[in-house]
């Protein structure tokens, strides 16, 4: 099975080229899934945040809630991101825990060090 990540990197050279940037790679990527994602679709989508900014997470966040609530999708997603991860009614799965369990997003040991970072330079704020 070929990865969601692979395939916009193909769908990427195909449609824009090597040479010729006309959009960068997290517009890209944002086109991309607004493009292949269709209604009552079932899709793994492995890091799909790889080549966006937090910006554009937050606006493939709100496309995977509304496809998932307006247009029957599901998703199974690997990720690390934050915004993702805080999706509204995930169900998350710590693959790093043995057994596997089920856990909050804020639970996570990533999302804790992101937390852990910024309280340590909230006065920089």
């Amino acid at each position: 099975m070929l990865s969601i990540h692979y395939l916009h990197k193909k769908y990427v050279r195909d449609t824009i080229g090597n040479n010729v940037i006309e959009h960068s790679n997290g517009e890209s990527a944002l086109q991309y899934f607004s493009e292949k994602i269709k209604d009552d679709g079932l899709y793994l989508l492995d890091e799909p945040e790889n080549s966006l900014s937090p910006q554009r997470q937050l606006k493939l966040l709100e496309f995977i809630q509304n496809s998932a609530r307006f247009f029957g999708c599901q998703f199974i997603i690997a990720t690390h991101s934050p915004f993702l991860l805080a999706l509204k009614g995930a169900r998350i799965y710590d693959l790093d825990e043995s057994p596997v369990d089920i856990k909050k997003w804020t639970e996570l040991e990533g999302v804790r060090t992101y937390f852990d970072f910024f309280e340590k330079h909230k006065d920089e704020f």
